[in-house]
């Protein structure tokens, strides 16, 4: 039975196999290998080929288990549980649950760290260490993976809290049996340590087939959202409850904030302020560029409600403008640690909550539908050439804003800003009124769109 789900399975990635996904993936990966060579030669240049340096290995390795954790948390996504097609082969969960660990043999994320760290291991130890080195890290990923599959199987926080005190306890073991390093003979030390990544794995192996989980297709609904109030929680209830909106939603900005925090040590000048700008567009920007690319999964049910599409797109503005608090207030140090002038942080929530959401919210008119619980990465998705040219608009704010901060004093551009964010506000009804008025007369095309 496990020769036929690997079967299954290859079988499946060849025709599921799309060269645009795997160029982008390639490019990215080839990328922070680089920076990790880059890096790796600089460090090699300033100390030079020290020895003693195959200590340093149980160190990274134990280093690496809660970031791992968290990396694959966001990126790893197994589907742990069988589908009706292969219950009615019929597949014994034995067999499942061996798949779900030879899987994570293959699985791209669980070579992805060891194989950024290669070239240190290459460069700064003796040959006949690096396999045992590079194994090593290997193991600590792999058992990290399989706890991510775990977790991924768990239904409820209930059982989803034992995966997250066992990467904890399995993170203090690690750091503790680093330190014996500095007594055992290093060739010792790195089989007890491989082991213990055994133990690990068969813990967490263990856990995954104790649980039960089933393919279920049971709808429920607690109630129907027709006041005013429910129906705005339809905006967070959407980005909370779908993974490929979370990403999108919180991971980009966070990346854009640390640039701000990084960009200000060079002064503040005009790439520091670009800088700013996605940091607090980054939310609204990400759902903006769909609009009722969300609501297109259920639009006909959301249509025989008595509710508007006035009040949707008035919904989504002022939601749109909420997130935009948040990247604001991550930011605040900076006036404190970099001399930010807190009128032109204020002045650039103001703007683009005002100004910058304000322009993404005619994608309405022509958004698809996407996806919700697909993966983020590389998933395009929804996206469109009608889409993907009017996401060009998007410019035009990121423009002024960086003419204003860049040929104004920040007084001046402070007040510019706030004043455009202000007129905004001030039209956005205006706006959200025609845009409500041309869907409504387009609405037909639209539906068919969302279809497709």
């Amino acid at each position: 039975m496990l020769k036929l789900l690997l079967r299954l399975w290859a079988d499946q990635k060849r025709r599921d196999f799309k060269w645009g996904r795997f160029l982008g993936e390639a490019y990215f990966f080839v990328l922070f290998m680089i920076v990790s060579c880059t890096v790796t030669f600089v460090i090699y240049e300033e100390t030079g080929a020290a020895e003693g340096m195959e200590m340093v290995i149980p160190f990274i390795a134990a280093g690496i288990i809660i970031p791992d954790f968290i990396n694959k948390l966001l990126m790893k996504h197994d589907e742990t549980v069988m589908d009706h097609y292969l219950k009615s082969k019929p597949i014994p969960e034995r067999s499942w649950n061996r798949f779900l660990l030879v899987t994570n043999l293959f699985s791209f994320w669980n070579w992805a760290i060891p194989v950024l760290l290669l070239p240190f291991c290459v460069l700064f130890l003796k040959w006949q260490l690096v396999l045992p080195s590079f194994l090593l890290l290997m193991g600590v990923s792999l058992a990290g993976g399989v706890a991510i599959t775990a977790f991924c199987r768990a239904r409820g926080w209930t059982n989803k809290w034992p995966v997250l005190v066992a990467m904890v306890i399995w993170q203090i073991i690690a750091l503790a049996y680093a330190m014996t390093v500095i007594v055992l003979p290093w060739w010792i030390h790195v089989a007890v340590f491989l082991l213990l990544c055994v133990g690990a794995v068969a813990v967490f192996y263990n856990y995954l087939c104790d649980l039960r989980r089933y393919d279920e297709s049971k709808a429920r609904a607690d109630r129907l959202f027709l006041g005013a109030s429910s129906l705005f929680s339809m905006e967070y209830i959407s980005v909370l409850r779908s993974k490929r909106l979370r990403v999108a939603t919180f991971i980009l900005p966070l990346v854009f904030i640390f640039n701000c925090y990084t960009q200000h040590i060079n002064g503040l000048n005009v790439m520091f302020y670009l800088m700013l700008m996605f940091a607090v567009f980054a939310p609204s920007m990400m759902l903006g560029q769909w609009v009722f690319g969300i609501e297109g999964n259920y639009f006909d049910g959301l249509w025989t409600k008595p509710v508007s599409i006035r009040e949707i797109l008035g919904n989504k503005f002022r939601f749109y403008a909420l997130l935009n608090i948040a990247p604001t207030l991550l930011v605040m140090p900076l006036i404190w640690i970099a001399g930010l002038s807190p009128w032109l942080l204020a002045a650039t929530w103001l703007f683009t909550a005002g100004f910058a959401n304000l322009t993404l919210m005619p994608t309405a008119l022509i958004s698809s539908r996407i996806e919700l619980f697909q993966s983020a990465f590389f998933n395009y998705q929804g996206a469109s050439m009608a889409v993907n040219v009017y996401g060009l608009v998007v410019i035009v704010p990121l423009a002024i804003y960086c003419l204003c901060t860049w040929l104004l004093s920040p007084v001046v551009c402070a007040i510019v800003l706030a004043a455009i964010g202000i007129a905004g506000f001030a039209l956005y009804q205006v706006v959200i009124g025609w845009l409500s008025r041309a869907y409504e007369r387009r609405r037909y095309t639209c539906f068919e769109r969302y279809r497709q």
